[in-house]
């Protein structure tokens, strides 16, 4: 028996499966070892490779279970503690979840991989499959863009590829560089050389595009903001005999925010829908008119339409020296909208959350302006879609963004959320405001590094300087479709040479038998 085979045979594959998905977060926000992501994806290259069709399935479901269930358990922390479900029912649903998506994004496509045999050619293929995985993440069931590879490379010398390429284009490299570490390890002489010139030779380039300056601050539009994180408790949020305790705490914080040209409040910073506010809203939009300053701030709102129902929206809005509304577009399942609401709403109290009855706004929206600066919002975790800030970005002075990340604690989610909001603006090459209620409230360049940002779970104003830019990044003018074609080509291309390869083995024992 060869020591790949002793390793990776029985228990021993599916525990060594296991180990690597669960490895993997680690090479995320908070922990940022990024180096681990390669590794992890050449363990899973190892326990899969010439295993049988059934073997592969269950260790890329094993590998799936460790991967979700490090990397997104914070579901539990929402669940639980802020929907107010009883512990063991929050850990079935949590684990009903990490198991869906184990089988919906690893087992069944490694397995149909396997099926057509396109692992045979793995320095094509792993990559390409890979990057397909994340793609789909993006859409499928609505959506849920969260652990992609490429956003642990964000402070790593591999991180010049995110303009050109987006952070699709670094989960690509990042597999691809899987693929080179399993090639160094247990394989001929050459093809470790090879395999570690390769490598290097990336690690080279993808350092010199850092050197590339894409877009530049424009010094002639800056702009002093303050962002105010009220650090309201989840439990306290929407309860009335606290609403007015909220609105003196927003109150307070703007009174020292004065100075700035931008305030921004974070996600429903509002405890009521917009028109029971009216009044409240009329004297700060007086107040900021006088001072020369643009307040922008996340509520609930409801306008009527022409069949008339009334349609809900999750918000930001823009009074003072600014102007516009934007309706969020991505809504979050269970915590915004609940899927077959007739059915489920009220199985369980986290299917009756307050607010939990929107509806999404429209692709097209007007721009929204800030003391003659334009800007495009996201509420929530609309920052994670690549593609969706991309077309919203184009010919914008700034980016914002806002959340309430309470609902998921001292969790890793709050944290791995901001990491992706950095990547945005790497990819875009533009500055980002980030409000929150409780962190990572935040002032990201247009590099993606932190300018400052506020403690976690405290109350603060976060004051500083924000640029508009000029110039336009690769990734904004073409978007993620370069990593995502060259994924598809080369799974067709891997199919097509396994395909050759069958019938080459098929018409040689032919031959033999003969």
């Amino acid at each position: 028996m060869t020591l790949k085979t002793s390793i990776s045979a029985g228990a021993k594959g599916a525990v060594l499966a296991f180990v690597a998905g669960a490895l993997f977060p680690l090479g995320l926000a908070p922990v940022g070892a990024w180096p681990i992501i390669p590794v992890s994806l050449a363990l899973l290259l190892f326990v899969l490779e010439g295993q049988t069709s059934s073997v592969v399935f269950r260790r890329a479901l094993i590998f799936g279970l460790g991967f979700n269930g490090v990397g997104v358990s914070w579901v539990f922390v929402s669940i639980h503690y802020f929907g107010g479900t009883p512990a063991w029912l929050a850990a079935i649903g949590t684990g009903a979840f990490i198991l869906t998506l184990s089988l919906v994004f690893f087992a069944v496509p490694f397995w149909f991989a396997r099926k057509l045999r396109i692992d045979h050619y793995a320095i094509i293929s792993f990559p390409a499959l890979w990057v397909a995985i994340e793609w789909s993440k993006s859409w499928f069931l609505s959506g849920f863009p969260w652990l992609w590879a490429g956003y642990g490379f964000v402070d790593s010398p591999f991180a010049g590829l995110a303009p050109i390429s987006g952070v699709l284009g670094l989960s690509y490299m990042s597999a691809l560089c899987a693929v080179f570490l399993r090639f160094m390890v247990l394989r001929q002489r050459t093809i470790r050389i090879a395999s570690a010139c390769a490598l290097g030779v990336l690690l080279i380039v993808c350092w010199g595009l850092n050197t590339i300056t894409w877009t530049t601050p424009d010094a002639t539009n800056l702009r002093e903001v303050a962002l105010v994180q009220g650090n309201i408790p989840q439990q306290q949020k929407w309860d009335p005999a606290y609403r007015q305790k909220i609105f003196d705490t927003y109150s307070s914080l703007t009174e020292q925010s004065w100075d700035a040209n931008i305030i921004l409040w974070p996600e429903a910073a509002y405890p009521v829908f917009y028109h029971q506010a009216l009044n409240f809203i009329t004297k700060l939009d007086i107040k900021a008119t006088d001072n020369n300053v643009a307040i922008i701030s996340g509520i609930a709102r409801w306008e009527p339409q022409d069949n008339g129902e009334q349609h809900n929206y999750n918000s930001i809005f823009v009074i003072g020296d600014g102007d516009g509304v934007y309706n969020k577009q991505k809504l979050v399942p269970f915590g915004e909208y609940v899927p077959l609401e007739g059915l489920m709403r009220g199985l369980i109290p986290f299917f009756n959350l307050p607010m939990s009855s929107f509806n999404a706004g429209d692709k097209d929206q007007a721009p929204l302006y800030a003391t003659g600066l334009s800007f495009a919002a996201f509420i929530c975790y609309e920052i994670v879609y690549p593609e969706l800030v991309r077309k919203e970005a184009k010919n914008k002075d700034f980016l914002v963004t806002i959340s309430n990340d309470a609902w998921f604690g001292h969790s890793w989610g709050p944290l791995q959320h901001f990491q992706m909001a950095r990547m945005r603006a790497l990819e875009t090459g533009k500055y980002i405001v980030r409000g929150t209620n409780n962190g990572i409230t935040a002032i990201i360049d247009h590099h993606g590094n932190v300018r400052s940002r506020l403690p976690q779970f405290e109350q603060g104003i976060l004051k500083g300087e924000i640029y508009s830019t000029v110039g336009v990044t690769p990734f904004v003018r073409i978007g993620q479709w370069p990593p995502v074609a060259l994924a598809l080509i080369s799974l067709i291309l891997g199919a097509a040479l396994s395909h050759r390869r069958a019938q080459k083995i098929t018409n040689e024992n032919r031959t033999g038998q003969r």
